[in-house]
């Protein structure tokens, strides 16, 4: 029988058992109990069986061998330590490399497994007992290893990815052609379509949410990887770190999840590297010996907000400044005028690093304006508090999509731009009496805040207006977290948007994040607000 057409569902299963495993090895390091060894020997156990059904014998060898050494530890009531726990990573490390080789089609070429394998027979567990035997007793009997798993339910099939994003272009596709049909209907004044095309915009709603609801998974799916990440730098840096998150929970869209794994492990190695101290130099500043990181999200409405947070050493602002000036980024005029907030956004400046020493994860000045530069792609902002000695939070705000969006539409000079409502604090429409001019510069208050204000027709080099208009409207929007005001000639409403990514040469445009088809057929840019410009007055 050819087992191959059952390659890729092998592999689907395998990884969710390994990161399930890596997973539980972390968490049994820091909370030893009975019930996690015995979820690491079912996992094992289900690994090794499905490995010997597709006849990958160096997978099935490991993994067996692996269940004896966590049945001998079960079974002996033995202390999980972390000799146990290191040798059970490696082997979950190796199996994770083998499923790889599996996935890209070299089935034929596993890794050797010989001497990793002999580690495990020979390896001896501690013979201590747990230390808490009220978290080790367990009076039920285990379920039996062959009972059906949920996901072997009927009632929900595999979608390729790829299937799902297809989906959401038809769909973004079919919402522009239902919005010129909408706007060939207004301009015919058929009234008989009238009825038809609002069911047909209803039914496109409910087809876009559905779409969106498959699409989305939980955080805890790429969260999973971090506690193994945070456990092997700490012990590399000989520093005693524990990590908490919070909101696993909470979906977002899978496009957003894979485009922000490598921003949040930059923020974890930081703060493993250069935010958390040593435990000794912890206790002599009075604190606790071990370091604390949380990683927790939360949603508000359409927006997710992700917090990276450690009880470490924290920024100092003056420090950051210093910095800035001596690599000729600011003036000393800018330097005297930056608030403490606008400071710490400096460091995510390109190249900006204030590390004594560079190490192989950190210190080279990459990481920060990597951070910002992902963030801000997926239509997002970064926002930094810290205060020296007690600790750093960065703060990544983003949508929860980024393909089919509300958008306020706004007329600037010949051009129409759309700017993603979770972009826009507020729209204000002033006078002229509402504006005061100081130093060559505008300014406009709201909500007893002074905004500076910039005219979007100079920031995007179009004709300014041939006279000056006795109200003028105004987005706000916070722009590298300052709030700023932005004139522009006329604000049309909010549409909902299908934006494309722009392909050559237009990808090269500043400002603009993709574009979009409105329902007469006119192109719209969509703004990046924060790449906009902020040294024009308005």
């Amino acid at each position: 029988m050819d087992i191959s057409q059952y390659r890729d569902l092998f592999v689907s299963e395998a990884r969710r058992h390994l990161e399930a495993f890596n997973s539980l090895i972390v968490q049994l390091e820091s909370s030893p109990d009975a019930k996690g060894i015995h979820e690491l020997f079912r996992h094992a156990h289900s690994l090794k069986g499905m490995a010997a059904t597709m006849q990958f014998d160096r997978i099935a060898t490991l993994a067996h061998h692996l269940e004896d050494l966590l049945a001998a530890v079960r079974d002996g009531g033995s202390a999980p330590d972390a000799r146990l726990c290191d040798i059970l990573l490696e082997g979950g490390d190796l199996l994770t490399a083998m499923v790889t080789v599996i996935e890209a089609g070299n089935g034929a070429d596993l890794p050797d497994t010989e001497h990793l394998t002999q580690r495990i027979v020979d390896f001896a567990p501690a013979q201590e007992k747990p230390s808490h035997p009220e978290t080790t007793a367990t009076d039920q009997p285990s379920p039996p290893l062959h009972q059906f798993r949920q996901s072997d339910s009927f009632t929900t099939v595999r979608v390729k990815a790829e299937t799902l994003d297809r989906m959401v272009t038809i769909t973004g596709e079919l919402i522009t052609t239902q919005h010129r049909l909408a706007e060939r209907c207004r301009s015919a004044s058929d009234q008989d379509l009238h009825e038809p095309l609002s069911q047909l915009a209803h039914h496109l709603r409910e087809l876009r949410d559905e779409i969106f609801l498959a699409r989305m998974l939980p955080f805890s799916v790429v969260a999973e990887r971090f506690p193994r990440l945070v456990r092997d730098l700490a012990r590399e840096r000989h520093k005693e770190i524990r990590l908490c998150i919070g909101g696993g929970e909470i979906e977002l869209d899978r496009g957003i999840l894979e485009a922000i794994v490598e921003p949040l492990v930059h923020l974890l190695r930081n703060a493993v590297d250069h935010g958390l101290e040593p435990a000794t130099e912890r206790m002599a500043a009075g604190k606790e010996r071990c370091g604390l990181i949380t990683l927790t999200v939360s949603r508000d409405r359409d927006q997710v907000s992700i917090q990276v947070a450690d009880d470490g050493r924290g920024l100092d602002p003056g420090r950051l400044v210093a910095r800035a000036l001596e690599r000729g980024e600011i003036s000393p005029g800018q330097a005297a005028a930056l608030s403490a907030d606008e400071a710490l956004i400096l460091i995510c400046a390109p190249g900006f690093s204030t590390a004594e020493t560079v190490t192989d994860t950190s210190g080279r000045g990459v990481g920060m304006d990597a951070v910002r530069s992902t963030v801000r792609s997926l239509g997002g902002s970064i926002s930094i508090q810290s205060a020296v000695g007690m600790g750093s939070c960065f703060t990544l705000t983003l949508p929860l999509t980024v393909s089919i969006i509300q958008a306020l539409l706004v007329e600037c000079g010949p051009l129409t731009v759309a700017f993603p409502v979770s972009a826009v604090e507020r729209t204000l429409e002033l006078t002229g009496t509402d504006i005061v001019e100081q130093d060559g510069h505008r300014f406009c208050s709201s909500a007893g805040a002074s905004i500076p204000l910039l005219g979007l027709h100079q920031v995007l080099g179009c004709p300014p207006p041939v006279r000056t208009p006795r109200h003028v409207p105004v987005i706000v929007s916070r722009i590298n977290g300052k709030l700023t005001g932005l004139a522009v000639d006329a604000i049309s409403g909010q549409r909902e948007i299908f934006v494309k990514p722009l392909g050559r040469p237009l990808s090269q445009l500043k400002n603009s994040s993709g574009g979009a088809i409105l329902g007469n057929g006119r192109i719209v840019f969509v703004m990046d607000v924060n790449t906009l410009d902020l040294g024009s007055p308005a």
